[in-house]
């Protein structure tokens, strides 16, 4: 006889809502842009809402820069040529219309450098303006990134540059538009002498110079994939830092208020599926709307915490992701999907989220800490053994293996001491 027992066992289920959640916290905005267009066309109780910014208008506004990825073929507008983004940027420009119109023939009549060739006032009689106009619209494009575009020759296209640095020495200014033959021939001195300063400036002019451009843009080139971090981080002049949402450089989701007045009105099989569809989009805008409160609790952790690294006094602190999922009240799994395949912009450049997560090698001090000053250390002592670097970083209260140094040290790209240093003899 088969005995049949009973027995009580508690499990936990996710509702639907929150897996959905999830699923959307482990996407960047690519896939969410994905996942609601997808939504939109299954569901008609929602609607696209058109987002308030352009990547590239965002990316102009942070100085944000561009970046070639490969994979699969991104959401209609990730694809931009280099004409494309430098027509956003005028667009963004909040000029007169009647300057922006011109600006736009000058931004067309660019040769494949860059650079402006025709004579302003033909141009400005075949585009039927005055030449004030004319001037004022190649000035617009003079003002666009990256700085050179829109110059009639390579002195002036230097010139815009070095108008871009403003800590630059103000003598470099005066070589590009008068002494670049001279600069090409490295005569330092007849330079100083014509200038009336020392030959040591007019060097580390040159220096600068040399670290300029003569052709910044190729719009020849084929269009580039634009990434948009999932958020900025920007600091003032107070040392203040903040936080800036990308997100609203794609488009939102709404209730359709048209099927909500609709679905008021339906009886029978039609209202029950007209609630099962508004209660569905409900629970889709809580979704997005939990993705972005976690991603706003995490970016306010990472920015906290690493508060150092992006005021550029310091470098990454140990953190982990247990840690922050204790701080934020949620399980570790769910700060790994918060972390995967997403991206931070700040003044030091653009940054995967899993960066700001470092383990503690020693005392407090990250494993990143740690790389930087193994190659401080290299680069002061170029003979320097592993064994010799773990003694230097116990002296400054880090506390490692000689192996892990040269794990580290191999990470780096810097060779061994006895590589750095071969017997004597040996040519190679």
């Amino acid at each position: 006889m088969t005995e049949t027992r009973l027995q009580q066992v508690q499990s936990q289920r996710l509702s639907q809502g929150l897996q959905t959640a999830l699923h959307l916290l482990s996407g960047n905005l690519d896939d969410l842009s994905y996942e609601m267009r997808e939504a939109v066309q299954e569901n008609p109780a929602l609607e696209l809402v058109q987002p308030d910014e352009s990547a590239p208008e965002i990316a102009v506004r942070l100085r944000m820069g561009y970046v070639r990825t490969g994979g699969a073929q991104p959401e209609p507008g990730g694809w931009e040529s280099p004409m494309e983004a430098l027509e956003q940027q005028l667009r963004f420009a909040d000029l007169p219309q009647e300057t922006y119109r011109a600006a736009l023939g000058v931004l067309h009549s660019l040769n494949p450098r860059g650079y402006f060739i025709q004579p302003l006032r033909e141009f400005a009689a075949e585009a039927g303006i005055t030449p004030e106009l004319a001037k004022e619209a190649l000035h617009a494009v003079q003002a666009l990134e990256p700085a050179g575009i829109g110059a009639r020759d390579v002195a002036e296209c230097l010139t815009l540059q070095l108008a871009a640095r403003p800590q630059a020495d103000p003598l470099c200014a005066i070589i590009v538009r008068g002494y670049l033959m001279e600069l090409s021939r490295k005569d330092y001195s007849a330079i100083a002498a014509e200038t009336h300063t020392s030959a040591a400036r007019v060097r580390r002019c040159a220096g600068t110079i040399a670290s300029l451009t003569p052709a910044p843009v190729s719009l020849s080139e084929e269009p580039v994939h634009y990434i948009v971090p999932e958020f900025a981080v920007e600091r003032d002049g107070d040392n203040r830092l903040s936080t800036v949402f990308v997100s609203r450089a794609y488009p939102g989701l709404r209730i359709d208020p048209g099927f909500a007045r609709l679905a008021a009105g339906l009886t029978g099989d039609e209202a029950a599926y007209a609630r099962d569809m508004l209660d569905s989009a409900t629970r889709l805008l809580h979704a997005i709307d939990l993705r972005q409160s976690t991603m706003e609790k995490l970016a306010a952790l990472i920015v906290g915490r690493q508060r150092a690294f992006f005021l550029s006094e310091y470098s990454l602190v140990p953190l982990t992701a247990a840690e922050a999922a204790a701080e934020l009240g949620i399980s570790e799994s769910t700060v790994y999907r918060a972390l995967r395949d997403k991206y931070l912009w700040c003044s030091r450049g653009t940054f995967p989220l899993s960066h700001f997560f470092q383990q503690e090698v020693s005392s407090g001090v990250s494993r990143e800490r740690v790389r930087e000053l193994i190659a401080e250390i290299c680069g002061g002592q170029g003979k320097i053994s592993d064994r010799a670097i773990a003694e230097e970083l116990l002296r400054r209260g880090i506390t490692i293996s000689r192996r892990t140094v040269a794990k580290y040290r191999a990470q780096l790209g810097i060779d061994s001491s006895f590589e750095r240093n071969p017997p004597r003899g040996d040519k190679t």
